[in-house]
């Protein structure tokens, strides 16, 4: 499937290689899987410390990579208001690491989903190592039943591969019971002219993605979550610099000090595509083309 997927994604017209490429469901996890679905120890290495998040930390003074981690993820607990007993979604949960950690500092449920099987052992592991109580899937979105049994949902940077937001918030407030909180994590545009995304270095990061970038402005994702009966209850301004300094001082660190070892679960050619995607990423932060927040919004 990695083979037939890149032969299409190499081949792909200019006009296929923009954002906001609409894809049916089996393609769409086809795609996102070309990114993810590699061994596991890839993303492991590369976003290092205890938990694995492959999204910007939050930085304190002299904290270290799993401290900054933990930080970002104590944000995410206070907006969803985290209490003993709660039950919530991870969407896009990746390898186990946030939920993890939340469900066993918080004393809550949690249900993970991901649309990449290699990450459910590593997930499932980690949630047995530290007791949580917490469970993993793999299921796109959509297929969610639509039952009213989660206290509150997040995600970290996943929405930006959600074509059909608008989809996904309905699918959100179905699955929250009433009042319940989503909090969702994202780089935002700071203007709609860099909606077009078409010079180059663009392009080649939405490749590394297999088109399926839908990055937004901040005002389509509160439009959006408006539409959906949600009522924004806070916005949380996370300075660029952060996002810089986890890829700069730890990702590309742990690339360049394992290359080998990452080639020999890829080959040469990902780990350089990676590698020209992350720094082209922070060439595009100092451009301050982006915003990142975390955005909370409660179900009315």
């Amino acid at each position: 499937m990695q083979s037939r997927m890149m032969d299409l994604i190499e081949s792909a017209p200019s006009e296929a290689r923009n954002l906001y490429q609409k894809y049916n469901m089996e393609e769409e996890i086809d795609r996102i899987a070309y990114h993810y679905e590699v061994d596991s120890d890839f993303f492991k290495i590369i976003t290092g410390g205890e938990w694995n998040h492959y999204s910007c930390c939050m930085w304190e003074e002299g904290s270290s990579l799993t401290q900054a981690q933990e930080r970002k993820l104590d944000e995410f607990a206070r907006m969803m208001n985290l209490k003993p007993g709660m039950h919530i979604l991870d969407v896009g949960c990746g390898w186990g690491g946030p939920l993890v950690y939340l469900c066993q500092k918080y004393k809550v449920t949690g249900h993970g989903i991901t649309i990449s099987p290699m990450a459910i052992p590593v997930a499932e592991a980690r949630a047995k190592k530290y007791n949580a109580q917490c469970t993993f899937e793999v299921v796109h979105w959509q297929e969610l039943r639509s039952v009213k049994q989660f206290d509150a949902i997040y995600s970290d940077e996943v929405i930006v591969h959600f074509n059909d937001l608008d989809g996904f918030f309905r699918k959100a407030s179905q699955l929250l019971k009433t009042g319940g909180i989503m909090v969702n994590k994202e780089l935002h545009f700071r203007h709609s002219k860099h909606k077009h995304a078409i010079d180059k270095l663009s392009q080649h990061i939405n490749k590394v993605y297999a088109y399926t970038g839908n990055y937004r402005t901040l005002r389509d994702e509160l439009d959006l979550l408006d539409n959906n009966s949600f009522q924004l209850e806070e916005i949380l301004d996370i300075p660029i610099s952060h996002y810089n300094k986890t890829i700069n001082e730890h990702w590309l660190k742990n690339l360049n000090a394992h290359r080998t070892m990452l080639t020999t679960m890829t080959s040469e050619k990902h780990v350089q595509d990676f590698k020209l995607y992350l720094k082209g990423i922070c060439r595009i932060f100092t451009a301050k083309v982006f915003g990142l927040h975390i955005v909370s919004a409660k179900k009315s």
